[in-house]
């Protein structure tokens, strides 16, 4: 029996090992040496001396933690405020939920394009509207006053991911804790804030770390608008890693992708921890 259970999950251990444990191996022993693809040679810790001694890398660790406060302070919390109101089943809920979707399933390079279409310094939709208000017409993209907060702006408000599984979840909580807390005199406000908020509490730590981790990994949307300019305030870490590897430094851009993967693993603890994901809310 424990033997057809073996072969059964063969194939399943085979492609683990395959995508996840020899990539890991690779990054790891790779991650201090200096290696272009065919030259390979250990140089222990000279790529972390070499990143902690660089300002670019602290720019883009600094630009991927301002991108990933930006989806916990605006994203995440728009999505639960909006998805707890479409739980309700306000009057057209149905097709707002649709709307508020669809720019969920648009492929990030295509949101890209639109975007820098919008921030246009001479046609963009955006300076059009301000004009009359601001006088003039400003480079959104590549004024490093503003370039952070505009590659920020592309993505902030696609929360049709949270609001979805925050509607899910609200539907499944009970509703006879609703009903009672009715009877007992809470009002509309009061049992969305203090019954079905906290019930929420796991589906909240669990797309804030879905975001966190997309937002750590962020390359195509800056790529398109930005390449990463002006003068590196908007690079990321996997940017910062990507100009590494094409320029034929792979050890040095693994070191970098290591410094994701342990920024990764950090946020996972600290999100679980925090949010107490896999308790039970009841």
């Amino acid at each position: 029996m424990h033997g057809h259970v073996a072969v059964s999950l063969l194939p399943a251990l085979v492609l683990f090992a395959l995508f996840f444990l020899v990539p890991l191996v690779v990054l790891a022993v790779t991650a201090f040496s200096r290696w272009g693809g065919v030259d390979f040679a250990f140089t222990g810790l000279d790529n972390y001396r070499r990143l902690v001694s660089d300002p670019v890398f602290w720019k883009a660790a600094g630009n991927t933690l301002f991108y990933c406060g930006a989806s916990m302070v605006i994203q995440v919390p728009l999505g639960v405020a909006v998805g707890m109101t479409l739980a309700m089943k306000v009057p057209g809920w149905k097709v707002f939920r649709t709307i508020i979707f669809i720019p969920f399933v648009i492929s990030g390079a295509a949101y890209a394009l639109v975007f820098s279409m919008f921030y246009n310094p001479s046609y963009g939709l955006l300076n059009n509207l301000l004009a009359p208000v601001t006088g003039g017409r400003h480079d959104w993209l590549f004024d490093s006053g503003t370039a952070r907060w505009a590659v920020a702006g592309t993505f902030v408000f696609i929360i049709g991911f949270v609001v979805v599984v925050v509607m899910a979840e609200v539907a499944a909580i009970p509703t006879e804790l609703l009903e009672a807390a009715e009877v007992d005199g809470a009002s509309l406000i009061q049992r969305q804030l203090f019954i079905v908020l906290p019930l929420l509490r796991n589906i909240i730590g669990t797309v804030i770390l879905v975001r966190l981790l997309v937002d750590i990994g962020m390359f195509d949307l800056v790529f398109i608008l930005t390449s990463g300019g002006p003068d590196n305030a908007t690079t990321t870490l996997a940017l910062y890693a990507y100009r590494a590897y094409v320029h034929g430094q792979w050890g040095y851009a693994n070191a970098v992708g290591s410094v994701i993967l342990i920024l990764g693993a950090t946020l996972i603890v600290t999100v679980r921890r925090v949010f107490r994901i896999g308790e039970r809310a009841l």
